[in-house]
C-alpha cells in the first residue's frame, strides 16, 4: 500500500472514519434533541480529496412510536454529486426512517488537515434541515411543526496513521 501521503483518495483500503473523532445531533434551533450514539457507512472522496458523497446509517436513541416491528430504528441519510466551492459543498440529500423519507438539502465542510508534507486526515462537517413533520421524527420538533437539524462531525484518516496517531 502507498504511504498516506500518496495514498489514493478513492482507495477504501487506505482510510478509515475515526470513530473516536465523530459526533451526530438533531437539534431544533438550540435545542439539543438527541445525540446520536454512533453510525455506520461510507464516505465518498474525489480523486482530489473532496467529498463526492455519502450514505450513513444513523441508529436512534429513541425510535419512534410509530415504527413498525420489522423496520429498523435508523435514520438512513444519503447524498450523491454534491457542489464544490473550495473545501464547502452543498447539494440534496435523501433522509429515510422506516417507510418515511424526504428530501433536504445538505450543506457542509470537507477539509483537509494537512501535517507537514502530508494530510494527516479529513475533517468532514454535513448539515441538513429537514420537516420533521414528513417523518414523523423527532416528536418534540414534530409537536411543534418545525423543522429539526441533523449534524455530524467527523475525520477521515489515512490507515497507516489510525494506528500511530492519538485521537484528537
Amino acid at each position: 500500500m502507498a504511504s498516506p501521503s500518496n495514498a489514493s483518495y478513492t482507495d477504501p483500503h487506505a482510510w478509515r472514519i475515526d470513530m473516536s473523532a465523530s459526533e451526530g445531533l438533531v437539534s431544533m434551533r438550540t435545542l439539543a434533541l438527541h445525540e446520536l450514539p454512533s453510525f455506520e457507512g461510507s464516505f465518498y472522496l474525489s480523486a482530489g480529496g473532496s467529498l463526492a458523497g455519502f450514505t450513513l446509517r444513523l441508529p436512534l436513541p429513541v425510535p419512534p412510536a410509530w415504527l413498525r416491528a420489522e423496520e429498523e430504528p435508523a435514520l438512513v441519510w444519503e447524498s450523491v454529486d454534491l457542489d464544490h466551492d473550495g473545501s464547502f459543498f452543498s447539494g440534496s440529500a435523501r433522509l429515510r426512517l422506516g417507510r418515511r423519507h424526504t428530501m433536504a438539502p445538505v450543506s457542509g465542510l470537507c477539509a483537509k488537515v494537512p501535517s507537514g508534507p502530508s494530510v494527516r486526515y479529513l475533517k468532514i462537517v454535513l448539515k441538513s434541515v429537514f420537516p420533521s413533520v414528513r417523518l414523523r421524527w423527532p416528536e418534540h420538533a414534530r409537536r411543534r411543526l418545525r423543522p429539526a437539524t441533523l449534524t455530524l462531525f467527523s475525520e477521515i484518516r489515512p490507515v497507516a496513521a489510525t494506528d500511530q496517531e492519538p485521537p484528537h
